[in-house]
């Protein structure tokens, strides 16, 4: 399905009913609104995570401007800001009020985002194995070399220096250099500490509308300098819960602490997955799933007293 939002059309699926029957009667159910990884991926990436919440709620997937099967756009609008401003009119156009918003990796920076620049339209938002935006290099070539060795702290040494091309969207993801081959058989294994995942994440990519454009052409450090999330963190006013796997290369712990440490204390819940890397809904699910189900219903429940 597709939505127009003015400049742009966006792709958007749900899976889940919004309405089922209950005796006589029939009850909504609370809606998620997903965000996905990325730059340059699909929501099929968060959607293969998020599936079994769907007995719960319906899930609302969509691919960001420039990804997927949504407009591209151009590349002067692939930015947090356009981002989260497209969240805010895609959940106004389908009449989402208060929505709950799960930003994944990369569309974790798009939820913080849109958390911080609209204070007043989310019920709560959801950080799931992001940083927000930040990236620490220097913690991140260690968090390889802990759990892949020497070979896969070189491999990111390299990335991070520009000796491979551009490292693309190994946030949530393979990498889109010239070393390609390189990153996959070395790191990317390390994003999951479960057995199948290199089979699994075959084929989900295999399936994902890859945006090559937005991939190459994102540039962390520069949108950092243009505009940082974490500048504005203090704006940001709904309850927030914040998902880390302790052991997630991509997106060390000691980095999503401090970004924890930043939202406001009162509103704000960090949960740490013991074991889990960055896939935290594959590796520990366990304990992700009903950190999110009880947040979602705890909101759904303290707005209109479902």
């Amino acid at each position: 399905m597709r939505i127009s939002l003015g400049d742009v059309s966006l792709w958007f699926d749900v899976s889940g009913p919004s309405v089922i029957p209950q005796g006589d009667t029939t009850v909504e159910r609370p809606v998620l609104v997903a965000v996905h990884g990325g730059p340059g991926l699909d929501h099929s990436t968060v959607k293969s995570a998020l599936e079994p919440l769907a007995e719960d709620f319906q899930i609302l997937y969509f691919d960001l401007r420039g990804h997927g099967r949504s407009d591209q756009s151009s590349a002067e609008f692939w930015n947090l800001r356009t981002w989260a401003d497209d969240l805010r009119q895609l959940c106004d156009a389908l009449g989402l009020r208060k929505p709950v918003v799960l930003g994944s990796s990369f569309g974790g920076d798009v939820a913080l985002t849109y958390a911080a620049l609209f204070p007043d339209h989310p019920g709560g938002v959801i950080l799931a194995n992001t940083t927000g935006g930040r990236r620490d290099r220097q913690r991140v070539i260690e968090a390889f070399g802990r759990l892949g060795g020497d070979e896969a702290a070189a491999v990111i040494q390299r990335i991070f220096a520009g000796d491979a091309g551009d490292a693309g969207d190994t946030e949530n993801g393979q990498a889109e250099f010239n070393g390609q081959a390189e990153f996959n058989r070395v790191c990317y294994p390390l994003y999951s500490g479960t057995p199948g995942w290199a089979e699994e994440s075959r084929q989900w990519m295999a399936r994902t509308v890859r945006s090559t454009d937005v991939a190459t052409s994102y540039d962390y450090e520069r949108e950092n300098r243009i505009f940082d999330p974490w500048g504005v963190l203090n704006a940001i006013s709904c309850p927030m819960l914040v998902l880390a796997g302790e052991d997630d290369p991509i997106c060390p712990l000691p980095v999503v602490e401090e970004l924890a440490s930043r939202l406001p204390a009162e509103n704000t819940r960090l949960v740490r997955l013991p074991g889990a890397r960055h896939t935290i809904f594959r590796d520990r699910p366990d304990l992700a799933f009903p950190a999110v189900r009880n947040f979602v219903s705890q909101i759904w429940e303290s707005q209109s007293g479902h």
